[in-house]
């Protein structure tokens, strides 16, 4: 396992942030990041940002703590830092619990995600929902205490994170447009 971090040092939001990082591949890193309960959506292009409570999962899981300068360098050299393939997600919908998320714009851009949508309404109840779109992808966003979904059928991608420090877990659905 080579998955690397450095210390909570860059502030953001009122936290201090550290990034994870594989030198070995994305997938690796993007099974480690679901191991720590960071949603895939959090993929900045070639690492995650992790709150200082998510650095001591990521340590006690095996992750290696590295001087930011030594990080990067790995990275490069591994040929996996790619600085200019951040991700554009824009928010299109949101539901706090017990509303629902609203399938109309969702079906514009990718028609069977809105039946998919349907098929799981009763997850609005429990779940913060919501739904983003860049110019590749669309994502139906769940975080919810319990993991409720199962079975689910559809989407190209379903990502299910182990539950993160605040006891909550997401549960996102990719669908390409």
């Amino acid at each position: 396992m080579t998955v690397l971090v450095d210390a909570a040092v860059w502030e953001w939001r009122g936290a201090k942030w550290a990034h994870l990082v594989s030198d070995e591949s994305y997938d690796e890193l993007h099974e480690f990041a679901r191991r720590v309960g960071k949603r895939r959506l959090g993929f900045q292009g070639d690492h995650y940002d992790i709150e200082a409570a998510d650095l001591r999962r990521a340590i006690d899981l095996g992750a290696e703590l590295l001087d930011s300068r030594v990080l990067v360098r790995r990275l490069r050299n591994a040929g996996l830092r790619r600085r200019n393939h951040k991700p554009t997600w824009q928010r299109i919908g949101l539901a706090k619990r017990g509303s629902v998320l609203d399938p109309s714009p969702l079906r514009d851009l990718v028609p069977r995600s809105s039946d998919v949508l349907t098929d799981l309404g009763y997850i609005d109840q429990v779940a913060h929902t919501s739904a983003y779109v860049d110019e590749r992808q669309l994502v139906i966003l769940f975080d919810l205490q319990d993991e409720l979904v199962s079975g689910i059928e559809g989407a190209d991608l379903v990502w299910r994170g182990e539950p993160r420090v605040d006891g909550e877990r997401s549960i996102e659905l990719f669908f390409s447009r």
